[in-house]
């Protein structure tokens, strides 16, 4: 798959670096390869996060608790 790529130049301390390297080498991946995947990773809890927070909104505006949130999620399943 061919996709256009960005340059970017960042920092870390060396210790991060060290450990960024060592995944990179015990993976048998680059640190590109790594750093894209736990951008993804990131991504994907923050829109969790997000999610879960809304829910939490939702949920305390309509007066319910956690065994009914399962309750509705389970009933929306069916």
């Amino acid at each position: 798959m061919k996709y256009k790529a960005q340059t970017i130049t960042f920092s870390l301390p060396h210790e991060m670096s060290k450990l960024i390297m060592q995944l990179a080498k015990s993976e048998h991946r680059t640190i590109s390869e790594l750093i894209r995947e736990a951008l993804r990773q990131y991504s994907s809890m923050k829109t969790l996060l997000e999610v879960h927070k809304r829910a939490k909104k939702i949920a305390k505006k309509r007066g319910l608790a956690p065994a009914d949130v399962e309750r509705v999620i389970d009933e929306g399943r069916k």
